[in-house]
């Protein structure tokens, strides 16, 4: 090992003086020869008097900067904590404010629920029964939970050894059922009232389905409903006049999920009661469908075109209309039976809207459990209204008014269909790009 020269140090410094001077003379060497001196490589064997032991690193008592030539990633010393490298000592630390303020853990609920909120309404979802419905009150307004079958057994989810246990669909259909859902909608008088309000503007000629709807579930509101709930509606009018357009405005205003069954292409019952288990091609009814879909209890289901209904199934009976009559009566809907899945379901709370062209063909026995509400064709001047109040929403040109107004006055425009048809050319013209 080849030796490395020292300048001499005055006789006057103590030792530990000399070994700091040394360790400095021996750094400034091995950066020269970008190699460590192989004094440090050297262990102390234990004979000498400490003069000779291999001193640290410089790197070990001034951590180095990225931009150093000699800096090396490995070496710990470049890895300060925070209060090193600011000169601060670790009890300056320590006052600092509660734990929580460092290290926070905050409770968030979407609907801002407390913990004591949120145990509460699991206890009341828990315990809410089959025919009675339970609210709950919480900080964002009472909640109220049906329960829409009995609760399960495993024998009835396996379907206890009778007919259709081997279907597939069935044991998982049972456990979504045998989850609660919500009863929701509007809920004071001034938010019903506020609907009928925006329902006007846009179908006036439907004025008394809004007056016979505002009436109906204002007094549900009245005998203790927090939900949204009307007794069984049916509308009557030519075609063309929108009678599924309201439907699905009244939906949108609500904000009440909507389920939609179409007379005319049914050939059976099995939208609304479900087929019967024991086929394979069977399947539950659409009316069940979407309350498992949507998890709400009081949906709105609007039957369309229901004087055309038919079943041509084997052994069906004479008028199929009258397959309605279990569900529009609160009596008798509390236990509706599901045939797929062999279960009953408290149905009471669906809205019911039935619209019809011809009333002569709905059966009377479902026309007397309903509020029948005959709209007579539009005028040219509700066609012109309408189209005055679809120009302003839609944002299109002012001066489409007047034109519209001419075309239903001459005869151009007798029905809402054919004026969504030119509201929708119109204003796909003023979408349409400009080419130069």
């Amino acid at each position: 090992m080849s030796s490395v020269p020292f300048e001499p140090a005055p006789a006057s410094l103590d030792a530990t003086v000399r070994l700091v001077l040394m360790m400095v003379n021996m750094t400034k060497t091995a950066k020269n020869q970008k190699t460590l001196p192989a004094v440090y490589k050297e262990s102390n064997d234990g004979s000498g008097d400490g003069a000779d032991i291999a001193p640290k690193p410089a790197s070990m008592f001034k951590p180095r900067s990225h931009g150093d030539e000699d800096f090396d990633p490995l070496d710990l010393a470049n890895a300060l904590t925070d209060y090193e490298q600011e000169d601060l000592h670790p009890s300056t630390l320590a006052d600092q404010g509660d734990d929580d303020a460092i290290n926070p853990w905050r409770w968030f609920h979407p609907d801002g629920l407390t913990l004591e909120d949120v145990d509460r309404q699991d206890r009341a979802i828990s315990s809410v029964q089959m025919g009675k419905p339970r609210t709950v009150f919480l900080p964002t307004g009472p909640v109220t939970y049906l329960r829409l079958t009995d609760p399960l057994t495993k024998d009835s989810i396996s379907g206890g050894g009778g007919e259709g246990t081997d279907h597939p669909q069935r044991a998982g259909l049972k456990l979504e059922v045998d989850t609660p859902v919500k009863l929701i909608g509007p809920a004071t008088e001034h938010a019903v009232d506020e609907v009928v309000s925006a329902l006007f503007v846009r179908a006036p000629a439907f004025r008394p389905f809004l007056q016979a709807l505002r009436d109906s579930s204002h007094l549900a509101l009245l005998r203790g409903a927090n939900y949204f709930h009307f007794r069984p509606l049916l509308i009557v009018s030519p075609p063309g006049t929108g009678k599924t357009t309201i439907v699905r405005l009244l939906a949108e205003a609500t904000g009440l999920p909507i389920i939609f069954l179409d007379g005319a292409t049914m050939m059976t019952t099995v939208a609304l009661t479900g087929g019967d288990s024991v086929f394979k091609s069977s399947r539950p009814s659409d009316i069940f469908q979407g309350l498992v879909q949507h998890g709400v209890g009081n949906p709105i289901v609007a039957f369309d075109e229901i004087d055309k209904l038919a079943d041509m199934s084997r052994g069906a009976r004479e008028n199929p209309g009258e397959s309605l009559l279990p569900f529009l009566e609160p009596t008798t809907a509390i236990r509706v039976r599901e045939h797929f899945l062999q279960i009953d379901l408290d149905l009471r709370f669906l809205n019911w809207i039935l619209l019809a062209n011809d009333l002569d063909r709905v059966p009377r026995t479902v026309r007397d459990r309903c509020k029948v509400i005959q709209i007579p064709a539009l005028t040219p001047k509700d066609l012109a209204a309408m189209a005055e109040a679809e120009v302003l929403r839609r944002h299109l040109e002012p001066e489409l008014t007047a034109a519209l107004t001419r075309a239903c006055a001459r005869g151009q425009i007798k029905s809402l269909r054919k004026l969504g048809k030119a509201l929708d050319a119109a204003e796909a013209t003023l979408r349409r790009p400009i080419v130069h």
